[in-house]
């Protein structure tokens, strides 16, 4: 299986701190992602204003893990090998960063 080159940078880049250029304001944290990119996580803020017409997906945070919806990465991704999960009874399924790129090498 092809490998995206973005994959890599995804799982080795920080979320969930608190962007620079919005410090003050709410929602700063970083927890998006441009596909288009390649680059830091960013806030929402960044997204409307550096990201707006690019691929991006959300990261969220469950049980100290980052999760990625999985209608969001399969658009971009195969992960019918990858064991995804329910979280607080949503409707969608969530996929775990560090458990989607060990699905996709195994």
């Amino acid at each position: 299986m092809m490998v995206p080159p973005w994959l890599e940078s995804l799982l080795s880049t920080a979320f969930f701190t608190i962007c620079s250029r919005h410090r003050d304001t709410p929602r700063n944290e970083c927890n998006m992602y441009c596909l288009d990119c390649m680059d830091d996580a960013f806030c929402f803020y960044c997204r409307s204003s550096r990201h707006k017409d690019h691929l991006v997906i959300q990261i969220r945070r469950s049980s100290y893990h980052d999760v990625v919806r999985v209608a969001e990465i399969q658009k971009v991704l195969d992960i019918s090998g990858v064991q995804t999960y329910v979280i607080n009874s949503a409707r969608e399924p969530f996929g775990s960063l560090s458990f989607l790129f060990f699905g996709l090498q195994g």
